[in-house]
């Protein structure tokens, strides 16, 4: 009997210690449960970064632009190392229209140039007198860097905020891309195509300065259809407006870039130029002579510290050339 009880109490032990094992693990399991359900919920990295946005108005959301080795100065602080450091310009006050009479600049072409340009004399412009200040202010300048130098220095009518020049958002206009290229419309400020922008402006007289980074990748046959094809583009526009084509200027001694733009590629390309605009039948200005020195650099003092850009003496000389190098009917 005593084993029989002995045995029984052993029994209700072990259900009793199972039960309580039972419940213990049935309490964990509810627990873990619990626990992985709140894990699963979304929560907040403790790490991340909040940047702003930038607007769709800023710069940097702007549509790309082909970008080329000669940015313009973004200001007339830009180093300059002439000795006219003034913002206007003597000849371009806009209090009159006129300004004072200039002299045709000193010419340093060569005598093979100068062969070569008798040979196209309906194209080529020649010495005239000073057509003065009015004739500058019918005039729209499109073009590279080199342009648009003239409305950062203000050396047109209206300052920075003039209306005569046609550059792309970026402030250069390339040869490789002209075809498909935008500039900035300044009387709207859109952005259009070239040939949409003569359409509406049907400008008196346009002064093309283009090619200078051509000339570091361009061969003569691609360089002159692609100026050819803008220039009829822009004949089709507007014919009766009056196309002066300007010799891409030259390069200082001191610019970086050597290699891929030098004088004696731009020599070249101004022939295209003269070639092109013989053909077509527009004008054609050498500037070139009159900004280089006696070995056909540009002088030191005459660019704002990178060798190719102008400052605002050697402006003041393409501007002069202009004037003393008139169109005429």
């Amino acid at each position: 009997m005593n084993t029989e009880k002995n045995e029984g109490i052993v029994y209700k032990a072990l259900a009793f210690g199972i039960f309580i094992i039972l419940g213990v693990l049935i309490v964990l399991i509810s627990v873990s449960t619990i626990k992985t359900a709140g894990d699963d919920s979304p929560q907040p990295p403790d790490d991340i970064d909040i940047v702003d946005t930038p607007s769709l108005d800023t710069p940097d959301t702007h549509p790309d632009e082909v970008q080329d080795t000669t940015e313009p100065p973004e200001s007339d602080t830009s180093a300059d190392t002439s000795a006219n450091t003034s913002a206007e310009p003597p000849h371009t006050t806009t209090d009159k229209p006129d300004g004072p009479t200039v002299e045709p600049p000193a010419s340093n072409v060569t005598a093979e140039l100068a062969a070569f340009l008798a040979k196209y004399p309906d194209t080529v412009l020649s010495q005239t007198t000073d057509a003065g200040q009015d004739y500058i202010d019918k005039m729209i300048f499109l073009g590279d860097s080199t342009t648009n130098g003239l409305r950062a220095y203000s050396m047109l009518s209206g300052g920075r905020q003039t209306l005569q020049v046609w550059t792309p958002y970026s402030g250069t206009l390339a040869l490789f891309n002209v075809s498909f290229a935008t500039i900035v419309y300044p009387d709207t400020g859109e952005e259009i195509t070239i040939k949409e922008a003569v359409s509406r402006k049907k400008p008196e007289y346009l002064v093309i300065t283009l090619g200078v980074n051509g000339v570091s990748m361009m061969k003569e046959d691609h360089f002159k259809s692609e100026y050819k094809g803008m220039l009829e583009t822009i004949r089709a526009a507007s014919p009766d407006t009056k196309i002066i084509c300007q010799s891409i200027f030259p390069v200082a001694r001191s610019y970086d870039l050597l290699g891929s733009i030098n004088n004696e590629k731009i020599r070249n390309a101004n022939k295209w130029i003269v070639e092109v605009a013989n053909e077509v039948g527009v004008k054609f200005i050498d500037t070139y002579s009159v900004l280089c020195d006696s070995e056909g650099w540009l002088p030191e003092d005459y660019h704002n510290g990178d060798g190719i850009h102008l400052n605002t003496t050697s402006f003041n000389i393409e501007l002069n050339n202009l004037r003393t190098h008139a169109y005429t009917d």
